[in-house]
């Protein structure tokens, strides 16, 4: 039987955009966004002495509807697995979208649905 190659997930695939089942128009509310990345500083080393490279999310942007709402650049290693929390108000039902960029070219996006009550 032939080896089975097994390909590593690259970090900042898996995330979740969360926001409200059902908002009114004109309510204020808040997307969080998570994603699961190691956020490496550089300066850990793994089990055989060799310094991890630097790897953490350099850019992150939210869309409504294909515009943008959000843009954000990260200039310093935040802990792993960050979370990243933004107000918006609901005018219109859509879909509320988020891209980012890691130092490594790996890339990620997750979408949700933004429902308004009577929109």
């Amino acid at each position: 039987m032939a080896d089975a190659v097994i390909a590593a997930i690259p970090p900042g695939r898996h995330a979740r955009l969360i926001v409200p089942r059902l908002l009114q128009r004109g309510e204020d509310f808040t997307a969080r966004l998570l994603i699961q990345h190691p956020m490496e500083t550089g300066f850990r080393r793994d089990d055989t002495g060799k310094v991890l490279p630097a790897n953490v999310i350099e850019n992150v942007v939210l869309l409504f509807n294909d515009e943008l709402v959000f843009r954000g650049r990260v200039l310093n290693a935040l802990s792993a697995n960050p979370s990243l929390s933004v107000q918006l108000t609901a005018q219109k039902s859509g879909t509320l979208s988020a891209h980012w960029r890691d130092q490594m070219g790996n890339v990620g996006s997750i979408s949700t649905e933004v429902r308004v009550a009577g929109a």
